[in-house]
């Protein structure tokens, strides 16, 4: 089952021996769908019905497998898909995936059974999609199945879903990658068969991408590496499960970690002066531009800011330069009326976060946990700025951000240039 190089329990499969017994009956698939879940019995069935729905209407031809990867639910959550009505070109495949615990993975075990039949497309759904409709299967699937290795999902959500990847994912994989690629942490996606067989076999999966960076990874490594990547416009996804501020949030702890670990990864595209810019062209139309309310939650995580400035103040010490770190404490101490994170010392908090992570000279987990507090007090700042705008109006705002993570890396550049990094290691990380 595993091997034990650097002392990492490495798993050979993601897959258990009787989803490798159901795959050699299966033999082939045109189509595998998976749903990747951990007791998700609340939500599941909104989208096992949609994705039943598109099959129907849009695949009713084609070979398909529906797969379920489970996280060793408690709850009804796979009953739900046993259980479900499908057409008959569906064969369903259930099983609890290998590895650490995490969503992560469960994308690996998917992947790997993409790969296995040779599918022509592999498409991607979270068990929670509010707002999922039938016609996302196809916008997905479409431009795998004609030619592209893969399509990714951007969306019309509310401020405050849309903040960790408007103000961090996107803005960064823009200063460092030049790709427009509009969400790199996209829930949704489709891959080939071919590129589903080489992401399963990269050795990520005993890292923290087989917790939550899964996305980060999958896409940014998709695009950097020169795949014929497309994206779509899916329209109106609802709020994200969790509860706002809280200061472990696994989402941006793990999403942080994959940003930042890429950046000694894949140092060698990045630190190119000329590096061409990547394209991702959007296939099919705009959905329809309209204001996403979100939830009233300025206030928590206002606190949760200020709560964690305090928790997270001797890590902060070490990796904000001190004349940033003064001016983030300033703010905070402003009444929640007049808060503002303006968006310059927001980029220069991330870089100096970065730069410190990838240098080695403390505890990298730690330097994640502290991005959650400024995180946050960014978070309200960017409602607060957007409020009242759809999101293509809000757009312009993003495009600030992008300008001010470019201007922050002249800085950066220099910075780490006059750093030791990890070097020559036998990185198994990506």
């Amino acid at each position: 089952m595993a091997n034990h190089d650097l002392g990492i329990l490495m798993y050979e499969s993601g897959l258990d021996n009787e989803a490798h017994r159901e795959l050699n009956r299966i033999g082939r698939a045109d189509m595998l769908i998976g749903i990747p879940t951990h007791r998700n019995a609340r939500t599941l069935g909104e989208v096992v019905a949609a994705v039943v729905e598109g099959i129907a209407t849009y695949f009713p031809d084609r070979r398909i497998v529906l797969m379920n990867a489970d996280g060793g639910s408690s709850d009804e959550t796979v009953e739900i898909i046993a259980n479900a009505p499908t057409p008959l070109n569906v064969v369903k495949l259930l099983t609890v995936y290998q590895g650490q615990t995490g969503k992560g993975s469960s994308i690996r075990a998917i992947l790997e059974a993409a790969g296995r039949l040779n599918v022509k497309a592999c498409v991607v759904f979270e068990a929670q999609a509010p707002g999922i409709t039938a016609e996302w299967l196809p916008s997905l699937a479409g431009p795998v199945l004609h030619g592209d290795a893969a399509t990714f999902g951007c969306y019309h959500r509310s401020a405050y879903s849309a903040a960790l990847n408007d103000n961090l994912s996107y803005p960064f994989v823009r200063a460092f990658f030049n790709t427009d690629l509009r969400d790199p942490l996209a829930p949704e996606f489709a891959v080939s068969g071919a590129l589903a067989a080489q992401l399963a076999s990269c050795d990520v999966w005993e890292t923290n991408i087989a917790r939550y960076g899964v996305n980060a990874w999958l896409s940014t490594f998709a695009v950097i590496h020169r795949h014929q990547v497309s994206q779509v416009d899916l329209g109106y996804r609802g709020e994200i499960s969790g509860d706002p501020g809280a200061l472990l949030d696994p989402r941006i702890i793990h999403t942080t970690m994959a940003l930042f670990r890429l950046l000694s990864a894949e140092r060698s595209r990045w630190e190119r002066d000329d590096a061409p810019p990547l394209h991702v062209p959007l296939k099919g139309g705009h959905c329809k531009d309209r204001e996403v309310p979100g939830p009233d939650c300025e206030a928590v995580l206002l606190a949760s800011m200020r709560e964690g400035l305090e928790r997270y103040s001797d890590q902060l010490s070490e990796v904000l330069l001190p004349e940033r770190l003064e001016r983030v404490l300033s703010l905070a101490a402003a009444s929640d009326s007049e808060f503002t994170f303006p968006i310059p010392l927001w980029a220069e908090c991330v870089l100096d976060m970065a730069l410190s992570y990838n240098a080695g000279e403390g505890d990298p987990d730690r330097v994640a946990e502290a991005m959650l507090p400024v995180f946050f007090g960014r978070t309200v700042s960017y409602i607060r700025e957007t409020q009242g705008m759809p999101p293509a109006q809000r757009e312009r705002t993003v495009r600030r951000i992008v300008k001010a993570f470019m201007q922050a890396r002249i800085a950066f550049d220099r910075a780490w240039q006059e750093h030791v990094f990890w070097e020559d290691v036998d990185d198994r990380f990506w």
